[in-house]
């Protein structure tokens, strides 16, 4: 039997257990026994000696970089995990792939013109430290909560934007996430709601640009939906949750991930 190593924060193992124990009963059908590892409590360098792989779903890009150091293999990469929580290298780098991206408002460049706008924090994720300001005192008020932050114009979308899942070069799925009444944040763990999705041949281009760009196993990547034909870049998540891609679709994602894994 072979020995993997899962990697969580303690407060993501807690909301995520059932998701765990999915993973380590598919790994010991393929003979690998994936131990969870919580960040906080145990020394990872030293307990993962014998890693076949490490999963490594934390936010924590440091940690992955040392364990690379180390010989480990850590699945995402350590440059995806740095990359893709930072909204600002993530937006970089599907400028630099010519992928249609949110603009960026300059902070230096603001006028009350400018309004309504968004205000996000850089490292924020799954619908937090996000704020629509009217007015250039809402902005004062979202930007004194945020330690760094991204400005960018409001786009009305009817709170609605596309989640795309890739396990190595293939895209597993796509939904369309329109948020609860009242909220323009389009995050489904808020309230929303989802559906199918049907990604055109242009668009499965960019996100498969996006993913040989950074040599990704597995992330999800997020685009406002502006109409059906036109999505703009917005984010990339990993790690990326999966509970709308469990609602919707019926392929066993535990079997595709350890398929992924074990290649």
């Amino acid at each position: 039997m072979k020995q993997a190593y899962l990697l969580y924060s303690e407060s993501d193992a807690a909301k995520n257990q059932s998701f765990i124990e999915q993973l380590q009963q598919t790994g010991l059908q393929h003979d690998v026994t994936l131990t969870l590892l919580i960040e906080e409590q145990h020394d990872i360098i030293k307990a993962t000696k014998d890693a076949l792989f490490i999963w490594n779903r934390t936010r924590n890009a440091e940690l992955a970089k040392q364990l690379e150091q180390f010989g480990r293999r850590v699945v995402n990469r350590s440059e995806v995990n740095r990359i893709a929580n930072d909204k600002l290298r993530a937006m970089q780098l599907a400028i630099l792939q010519g992928i249609p991206t949110v603009p960026r408002v300059l902070e230096q460049r603001l006028t009350a013109d400018d309004f309504p706008v968004i205000v996000k924090s850089i490292g924020g994720h799954g619908g937090n430290e996000v704020f629509k300001c009217d007015t250039l005192e809402q902005f004062k008020t979202a930007k004194a909560k945020l330690t760094t932050y991204l400005i960018e114009p409001y786009i009305e979308t009817n709170a609605t934007d596309v989640r795309v899942w890739m396990i190595g070069e293939d895209i597993i799925g796509a939904v369309k996430r329109i948020g609860a009444p009242g909220d323009f944040r389009s995050n489904y763990t808020l309230g929303g709601s989802i559906e199918k999705f049907d990604l055109t041949a242009e668009q499965r281009t960019y996100v498969q640009r996006i993913q040989k760009a950074i040599k990704s196993d597995y992330i999800g990547i997020d685009f406002l939906h502006v109409t059906h034909d036109q999505l703009l870049f917005n984010e990339m998540e990993d790690p990326v949750g999966a509970r709308s891609y469990y609602e919707l679709f019926d392929k066993d994602l535990t079997e595709l991930l350890w398929q992924h894994l074990l290649k």
